[in-house]
């Protein structure tokens, strides 16, 4: 009798989270109220430039909810800024480390680095990217977004978005990422032009990102 309690429950369970699964997987067809498109052309004195996004890496995404910016400042410095969102498709955000081997770009090194936000009162984890691409060299640091929830980790992120759509919670995911060039080998330089520039879209993400 306790077994076949036991088993009931466990089938039970099973069930639920096929069910579940499958209004996670379904949910995603549904069109984004929001476009990402809106997020601010310039911030404090950056301003920036719109950059073609390859069609094949969009079919992948399976949305057009997405930008790739070069933001220049004042002095001449620009970072590029690509981001993806959707408000309930789960495969909108592949970590870039997919595109980067398929466009022939080398990652020569990678790992994880704290990025803190003075202003918003963040401190969160990032993956970091050292790329060459057989003309220069390029550091990227990039995340995940779940809401207001910002994590490192795909997994998690998808996970997030799975328990969303279950208990039907609205919450959008994004994948961002920002790169530099390397110039002249300065990589500290580049690093730091990266956590400048980040300090002041986070606070944007924040309003434009639900």
């Amino acid at each position: 009798m306790v077994y076949r309690n036991y088993f009931s429950i466990v089938f039970l369970l099973i069930l639920t989270v096929i069910i579940s699964w499958g209004f996670y997987f379904n949910d995603y067809h549904q069109k984004d109220t929001i476009s990402i498109k809106n997020f601010p052309l310039s911030i404090d004195n950056w301003t920036s430039q719109e950059l073609p996004i390859d069609k094949a890496d969009l079919a992948v995404l399976e949305t057009k909810n997405a930008f790739l910016r070069r933001y220049t400042d004042a002095w001449g410095r620009s970072v590029n800024l690509y981001i993806v969102y959707s408000q309930s498709n789960p495969k909108a955000t592949n970590p870039p480390e997919v595109f980067y081997e398929e466009n022939g770009v080398s990652i020569i090194d990678k790992g994880k680095k704290y990025l803190i936000i003075a202003s918003s009162n963040l401190a969160f984890k990032v993956n970091w990217l050292l790329l060459d691409d057989n003309q220069n060299q390029q550091i990227a640091y990039y995340c995940f977004k779940v809401g207001g929830i910002y994590t490192h980790s795909y997994w998690k992120e998808q996970f997030l978005v799975a328990l969303n759509n279950i208990i039907r919670k609205k919450a959008g995911n994004a994948l961002i990422r920002i790169s530099t060039d390397i110039v002249n080998g300065r990589e500290k330089e580049a690093t730091n032009l990266i956590n400048e520039f980040a300090s002041l879209i986070i606070p944007q993400l924040l309003k434009n990102l639900p």
